[in-house]
């Protein structure tokens, strides 16, 4: 009779929650790094334009020619201020989903000692009845003889 594990379909059922979990945080994390990525380069493009403005104002400029580079500022500014507001959102939500693995992580984890500890008695238990077989053989023998 081999080893079977009582929690086997609960352990395998919580393994594959835990891939899903590890699939989708992979791409929550995609997509988090991706508004970083943006929201930097979002600062460096106003960085940009604020310097051309600025270098533009030192010359002579038309009003028309500094009203477009502060309305370009402020359209960036609002980009700036929307993707910070997605990329905290992201995060927090990386962070909830980051400790839901952690938690199905450790409740694998559970299952695998148990299983270990189950997996020792039961050779503990096969060892002890084939130790009696052994004296039982050997008790037989003796007795025929």
């Amino acid at each position: 009779m081999a080893f079977e594990y009582r929690f086997d379909r609960v352990m395998k059922l919580a393994e594959s929650e835990k891939q899903n979990l590890e699939v989708q945080y992979k791409k929550l994390f995609d997509a988090f790094e991706k508004l970083a990525h943006s929201l930097i380069d979002l600062v460096e493009q106003k960085k940009v334009v604020q310097t051309g403005l600025q270098q533009q104002m030192s010359q002579a400029i038309t009003i028309d020619k500094m009203k477009m580079g502060i309305s370009d500022v402020e359209k960036i500014d609002f980009l700036i201020e929307e993707t910070s507001k997605q990329y905290h959102r992201a995060k927090l939500q990386l962070e909830t989903f980051q400790t839901r693995l952690q938690d199905k992580a450790i409740e694998v984890k559970k299952y695998e000692k148990m299983r270990e500890k189950q997996q020792r008695i039961y050779h503990k238990i096969v060892a002890k009845a084939e130790m009696k077989q052994m004296d039982d053989i050997a008790g037989q023998r003796t007795a025929n003889r």
